[in-house]
């Protein structure tokens, strides 16, 4: 079935996406200045934590998760399991209450580590982060990451798919695509898009950007910084499918972060890729 006329509209726009994304994968590969400015610059503030305190801030973010999608499941459980949406209701339900958890258990970090400081009779030493340009720079980075990540995603994708199918490993999407694609509820459908597209990008980007990949990058350069916390990102989501390429959107992701130092540029770029997926499931195309 030929597709409509919104979907006709819909693959114009992701191939202009994939072509201004060529273009400026182009200039970063061809260029000297964005090549210097992109990828050989680091404005990354210096995390003084140590192996010790890098396990405890990983403890309290996924601690603090569980306990709230935990207690979300006790409370909750019969209301979700009653209603018709009962997928995307765990999606946006559960979802919430995991990153809503997270982030409260990266904000009580500071303080617990202050308070371990203190037992030893000293004060942890002080972050000096470079000045953060003001809006709208952050977003128009943001979009720019995006469009470059864009056409090696495809290529990546593709090869990925490939290499499963001969392999004979499962190369079907996230169960989470499935369920957007047969969620009915409007308002479920608003939930879920903004567990999907405001608080698991800013809650995966302050876990794996501003945590693991700076406290890697510190210790093991920054190749293997980008190799860890890019097939971290990438096993967290549980797919086959889509193991490698959000590894490989992990890494763009933390080589942005690097050259910005502004956690903001890689949060809007990883709200968008979602956004713009789902956009695509929504509207009845393959991937």
């Amino acid at each position: 079935m030929p597709p409509g006329p919104v979907q006709q509209l819909l693959i114009a726009f992701e191939l202009s996406l994939l072509l201004m994304g060529a273009y400026l994968v182009f200039r970063l590969t061809t260029n000297a200045a964005p090549r210097t400015r992109w990828l050989e610059t680091n404005r990354l503030a210096a995390w003084s934590v140590t192996g010790v305190e890098f396990a405890l801030f990983v403890l309290l973010i996924f601690g603090s998760g569980f306990i709230f999608q935990a207690a979300a499941q006790i409370f909750l459980k019969g209301y979700i399991a009653a209603s018709p949406s009962r997928g995307g209701l765990e999606i946006f339900i559960y979802g919430a209450a995991f990153h809503g958890g997270s982030l409260l258990g990266w904000l009580l970090f500071p303080s617990v580590r202050r308070s371990l400081h203190f037992d030893y009779g000293a004060r942890p030493p002080p972050e000096v982060a470079a000045p953060k340009p003001a809006w709208p720079a952050p977003f128009y980075q943001g979009v720019g990451t995006l469009l470059a990540a864009l056409p090696m995603l495809i290529v990546f994708n593709l090869g990925w798919t490939t290499l499963l199918q001969k392999l004979g490993l499962p190369d079907e999407p996230q169960d989470l695509i499935a369920i957007f694609a047969s969620t009915k509820s409007p308002v479920v459908l608003a939930g879920m898009l903004v567990v999907a597209c405001g608080l698991a990008p800013l809650n995966e980007e302050l876990i794996f950007r501003a945590g693991l990949y700076r406290f890697c990058r510190q210790r093991l350069g920054r190749n293997w910084a980008l190799i860890v916390s890019g097939l971290c990102f990438g096993a967290l989501h549980g797919n086959w499918a889509s193991f490698l390429p959000l590894a490989v959107l992990g890494m763009g992701l933390a080589v942005a972060y690097e050259a910005t130092g502004d956690i903001r540029v890689t949060v809007i770029a990883h709200g968008l890729f979602n956004l713009n997926t789902i956009v695509i499931v929504l509207s009845g195309l393959p991937q």
